[in-house]
């Protein structure tokens, strides 16, 4: 399965959305190194290695675990590969900054996972059946961490970030 959607960065409240490129860049930073404040079904999380434009992270929801490794191209793209298991398919997801205009801020979010995307599948023992569920699930979490980075802009977060 492949799922793919452009979210406009904008906060109505000020002028020209009030959010720069710098500032969306240590969003999607924050969410990687400190996803309990953007998702609160997470129990906990820990970074188990940190290298240079890289970590590697265990997440924890409730009793499922979730082992992620995290690149970073600065400025540009956070990419996240999930490490397959007994509760998880794995997969890849991106989160890249788009800027077609001075100031006009987007980030696309895609998904990449082994599922088998068949339109139509009314049985639940396929997996084909889950991926509209899937994709709904992915859309809902994108606009919330897209919420959630113009709230930490709003509240001063962003401007004093900085990659751990």
């Amino acid at each position: 399965m492949k799922y793919e959607h452009l979210v406009q960065m904008f906060n109505p409240q000020q002028e020209h959305g009030g959010l720069n490129r710098l500032q969306l860049w240590q969003g999607l930073v924050m969410r990687a190194e400190n996803p309990q404040r953007f998702d609160e079904n997470i129990s906990s999380a820990t970074v188990l290695r940190r290298e240079e434009g890289e970590l590697v992270r265990e997440v924890r929801f409730g009793e499922l675990v979730v082992r992620e490794r995290i690149q970073f191209a600065e400025m540009e793209a956070v990419h996240y590969h999930t490490e397959p298991s007994d509760q998880h398919i794995g997969g890849q997801m991106s989160m890249t900054i788009e800027e077609p205009q001075a100031g006009q801020l987007f980030i696309r979010f895609t998904y990449i996972n082994d599922l088998p995307e068949q339109a139509g599948v009314t049985d639940s023992n396929d997996p084909s059946y889950f991926v509209p569920y899937l994709k709904s699930a992915y859309h809902q979490a994108d606009m919330q961490t897209a919420r959630r980075i113009l709230e930490l802009l709003a509240e001063g977060a962003l401007d004093s970030y900085r990659m751990q």
